[in-house]
């Protein structure tokens, strides 16, 4: 079979890593390419004619990630909901996670370190401004209240998670007409 009809992993392999080797991202030798085509074909050496292809750019599959972030990385795949992926975007770059509460309602959150400590928002449901900042822990612009502490978050991302699926039963039983039980800060609430 030609290089058109079928491409092997192993040589798509070499090519890849002899380019990024040298520095080069896009090879001129035509046998030094890979080449997509429009509905996902990979083709390296000769290509066919006639068709719609895209050069491929053979430089480093990378991710920029800091000593902290790969600790993290490596923690929230062993111990974060199977769901939860890691978001990079310009205004955000942290962990999305999804989680049903003890009571059974959905949740979604982003949590992230924003320089000094790790903080969580909420996503979904959307309940900012329904209950008070004092009352339900949670700030207007979505943020929980995780610690006493100025900037309210957690030290690390498995302090924030774990108190964010606590937080979220607390909602829980907010949402049922309940004051928030797991902060002292509530308990005259209770007329304890």
């Amino acid at each position: 079979m030609s290089d058109v009809e079928r491409t092997d992993l192993n040589r798509l392999r070499d090519i890849i890593r002899s380019a990024q080797q040298q520095g080069d991202q896009y090879p001129v030798d035509p046998k030094a390419r890979i080449t997509v085509g429009s509905e996902g074909e990979i083709y390296t050496g000769v290509v066919p004619t006639g068709r719609p292809l895209s050069k491929v750019q053979h430089g480093t599959f990378a991710a920029r990630v800091r000593g902290r972030e790969v600790e993290d990385l490596q923690w929230a795949a062993k111990h974060m909901p199977r769901n939860t992926q890691f978001i990079e975007h310009r205004d955000a770059r942290g962990w999305c996670y999804s989680f049903l509460s003890q009571m059974g309602r959905p949740y979604t959150m982003f949590a992230y370190f924003d320089g000094t400590s790790y903080q969580v928002k909420l996503v979904e449901p959307r309940l900012e401004g329904l209950v008070g900042a004092h009352a339900g822990h949670l700030y207007a612009n979505g943020r929980l209240c995780l610690s006493q502490a100025g900037g309210s978050g957690q030290p690390t991302l498995e302090e924030a998670y774990s108190k964010s699926v606590l937080w979220a039963t607390g909602m829980d039983v907010v949402l049922a007409g309940y004051p928030f039980p797991f902060s002292t800060n509530n308990e005259f609430e209770y007329g304890l």
